[in-house]
């Protein structure tokens, strides 16, 4: 947990297939290019000194606004591409480019959710939202009421002064989110945010997740081990193989917005589901199917 929380503040306080994305849901006009990936790899030593490639040679663009959800088979380096887009970590080769600068810090411009809620226990909702903005020094009456206001969109004004301990895990989440979003950030980041809910949360917190993301308009890189939740979710589906993880192939979700949780019983859904499926072949199985 204090690990987490150290690289939860080390963000905050150092933060000031086909490569060629999607289009609007609501248009049929290409999105501008926001994140581009080229030929990226990053290796490591292990603790017996071995040389181990965590990612080889990953090429991709993301588009402004996009939805990326990303699934592969454990150990594939899906977590370690959401750090290196974070500025979190450094690649051993290649480049990943937000807006044009390349990236080797973290970024105002990018939030992250982390797979548990790193949340302050001693803090109180309210401030563990605002903490982005704490830790500059900023406890401005403006900072307040911005927070106030997210917490509020997410259905959370209530519980402004609850702490931690006091909610329940979807609801950590969405202060996660909150506090990801208090910057304004044009990416946010998530590393399989809801994979520790229950099966009902994660469904509620998957329809959530979608309302903010067409009201606040953010390009999403979104990790999941859920199959279903890629394609519900996503805009494009990146397919990762086993390490060292490459991208495999990039699936088009071709079903128009605005989905709901009964998107899931159509014909055409359950045929992406089975086309990510056949992509893994022998590995489908380590990839849940929930």
């Amino acid at each position: 947990m204090l690990v987490k929380i150290g690289i939860m503040t080390q963000l905050l306080v150092r933060s000031e297939g086909s490569g060629e994305g999607g289009r609007f849901p609501e248009t049929d006009q290409p999105l501008p290019a926001l994140i581009r990936i080229a030929g990226l790899g990053k290796r490591f030593s292990s603790r017996s000194g071995e040389i181990v490639t965590a990612l080889s040679d990953v090429n991709l663009n993301i588009r402004d606004n996009e939805f990326i959800s990303v699934v592969g088979p454990s150990g594939c380096g899906k977590t370690t591409l959401l750090r290196i887009l974070a500025g979190l970590e450094s690649a051993s080769s290649g480049t990943v480019r937000c807006g044009g600068e390349i990236v080797t810090a973290p970024r105002p411009d990018a939030g992250v959710v982390f797979q548990q809620a790193v949340l302050l226990p001693w803090n109180t909702v309210l401030n563990n939202v605002m903490l982005p903005a704490q830790l500059k020094g900023d406890t401005s009456a403006a900072t307040r009421a911005r927070a106030e206001r997210l917490l509020d969109f997410m259905g959370l004004k209530d519980f402004a002064r609850k702490y931690p301990f006091e909610l329940s895990g979807g609801m950590q989440q969405r202060v996660s989110i909150c506090r990801a979003l208090m910057r304004d950030p044009k990416v946010l980041l998530m590393d399989e945010p809801f994979g520790a809910l229950d099966a009902m949360t994660r469904e509620s917190m998957n329809m959530e997740l979608m309302r903010v993301w067409s009201e606040e308009r953010k390009t999403v890189i979104f990790i999941t081990h859920s199959i279903p939740e890629a394609v519900l979710l996503g805009d494009r589906v990146v397919v990762m193989s086993p390490r060292p993880g490459r991208i495999s192939e990039v699936v088009e979700i071709d079903i128009e917005r605005p989905r709901s949780l009964k998107t899931m019983g159509m014909p055409r859904f359950g045929e992406l589901c089975d086309r990510i499926r056949t992509i893994f072949g022998a590995e489908a199985p380590m990839v849940s199917s929930l």
